[in-house]
């Protein structure tokens, strides 16, 4: 116990929060972060539309000891020898000797249109309104 009765530890929190409207938006997230449990809130105040909001809280108390085996790993990796062929370049892994099937073929020559890139996850604004 520390001085003056209070017990002194290394405490570390962060919170998560993500939240949507369920007319607007469905099940999906469209707030994240610090602001969107407020921003969720607001909107309902003004569009009196169900909104939802979900909050994982963690709490870790003390430092986890350090695990040194990782730092072992990285140490006898960057020790080991580097087989190589002529030069400096690694051995590359041989291409398969038979054609490409008819499938296969089809793909190779296929690309991306061009224009404005295929996004596969959006990013949320930092602060969105509604």
């Amino acid at each position: 116990m520390a001085r003056g009765g209070f017990f002194t530890r290394v405490t570390a929190t962060s919170r998560d929060v993500i939240a949507g409207c369920f007319v607007c938006h469905g099940t999906d997230a469209h707030w994240f972060g610090g602001s969107a449990q407020g921003t969720a809130a607001r909107h309902h105040d003004a569009t009196n539309h169900p909104t939802w909001c979900d909050v994982a809280m963690s709490v870790r108390y003390g430092v986890e000891p350090r695990d040194d085996r990782q730092i072992d790993i990285e140490d006898a990796i960057s020790r080991a020898p580097i087989h190589c062929g002529s030069g400096d370049r690694p051995d590359a892994i041989p291409l398969p000797e038979h054609e490409p099937d008819a499938s296969m073929a089809a793909t190779i020559a296929v690309s991306a249109p061009p224009g404005r890139p295929i996004e596969t996850r959006s990013r949320p604004n930092a602060g969105a309104q509604s």
